[in-house]
């Protein structure tokens, strides 16, 4: 593990080595505010021989300072399950957030509260600290109060959180641009594409929060997606309502963070009718329709196998990922730049445009990797030889 990693001071977002699970740090505004989707703290990660960051330690070294304490301005969760928020009940004693997003299903899972891990419990504990402050007093809501509920849901109806001011909720297609009642439009916007109101009753992994960023730098801009855990249906109905609305602008990507840790179940499914799971080649059509020369990003250890029960990260998901971007372009957070020493992994929107800090080496990716990429593109079968860089 490094310690000589810092926030660039440009727009910026960062994927972190924590094994299988997400964190992303989102660089807003240079030295004054920064995102933070998901969380995953291993205590293992404070071994200095481990390959895992201790994210919350390094979030509480590199954040700016606000009232002479770490300040992150927003906390995003895609879903309460532990692989997303470990570690947060130790973030929220040793940092200052300024707001936090979430799901209606963070409330709704009250029923189900001894499913949740503890950092959840704790996100809803504070969820639910935060819904008394506003409510106590809705028309001067405070910096470390502020939440944003986002996604259909038939709770929000209830006594207990009808109440909530339009500012605090957003539902699909809504466009943000407001983080910690700072308006930072020129800088961020994030578009809302799930949960969808149907989606309530389904369960964590398919209600995930699901957005596309766009960070820019005057005319400049890079898009960014997230998925959360959604598998193949709600992954595709993503992209199939977004068409229907004429906002086909919010499915561009140039990093694409591969939903639920690179696994098969976006790509695989089994529908009624069909007697077993089959690859969907009408997702990655999708995925490749809109590709700004893009990039997937795989939040996970690199142990790519197809065993029984290996998923995620799947082998299978991986190669598919790889027949439809360039070689190089599917990259494991735990292979960059190499599998010993695991570096953080930085996207920047600068005065040039969008671009990877690219920390690998420049070698020449064979021939035959870049051959089986083409071969593959459109095939029903994965190619049989392994693509991109990743391996090293």
């Amino acid at each position: 593990m490094s310690n000589e990693f810092n926030l660039p001071t440009k727009c910026a977002v960062i994927y972190w080595p924590v094994a299988t699970g997400d964190s992303t740090t989102l660089v807003l505004k240079p030295s004054e505010l920064v995102m933070q989707i998901d969380l995953h703290h291993l205590e293992k990660a404070e071994d200095e021989e481990s390959p895992e960051w201790s994210i919350v330690d390094h979030l509480v070294r590199i954040l700016p300072k606000k009232n002479n304490r770490p300040y992150l301005a927003l906390f995003v969760l895609t879903h309460p399950d532990e692989d997303h928020i470990k570690g947060f009940a130790e973030l929220l004693k040793r940092v200052q957030i300024g707001e936090i997003w979430h799901t209606p299903r963070i409330f709704r899972d009250q029923e189900d509260q001894e499913k949740l891990c503890e950092d959840a419990k704790a996100f809803r504990k504070e969820a639910h600290r935060r819904r008394t402050a506003i409510l106590a007093n809705p028309s001067n809501i405070k910096s470390g109060d502020r939440m944003r509920v986002i996604g259909h849901d038939d709770i929000l109806i209830e006594d207990d959180y009808k109440g909530l001011p339009s500012e605090c909720k957003s539902r699909p297609a809504d466009i943000v641009s407001k983080v910690d009642g700072n308006e930072i439009s020129a800088n961020f916007t994030a578009f809302i594409h799930a949960p969808f109101k149907e989606d309530q009753a389904a369960g964590r992994n398919n209600t995930s929060l699901s957005l596309n960023v766009t960070l820019s730098e005057g005319q400049k801009s890079g898009q960014f997606f997230f998925f959360g855990d959604r598998e193949y249906r709600t992954t595709k109905q993503i992209f199939e309502v977004t068409e229907e609305r004429k906002n086909e602008s919010y499915l561009n990507w140039n990093v694409t963070l591969c939903p639920h840790h690179c696994s098969k179940g976006v790509m695989y499914a089994q529908l009624e009718g069909d007697d077993e799971v089959k690859f969907r080649k009408d997702i990655m059509d999708y995925f490749e329709k809109y590709s700004q020369e893009g990039y997937f990003v795989s939040s996970s250890c690199p142990d790519f196998t197809d065993g029984e029960g290996d998923d995620p990260p799947h082998k299978l998901a991986r190669q598919r990922y790889e027949e439809i971007v360039d070689a190089g372009h599917f990259i494991c957070t735990h292979e960059y730049p190499n599998k010993e020493k695991p570096q953080p992994l930085v996207f920047v929107i600068d005065g040039d445009g969008f671009h990877l800090d690219d920390q690998r080496p420049k070698a020449k990716v064979p021939a035959a990797a870049a051959a089986a990429v083409q071969a593959a593109r459109g095939a029903s079968q994965p190619p049989g030889t392994q693509v991109g860089f990743g391996t090293v």
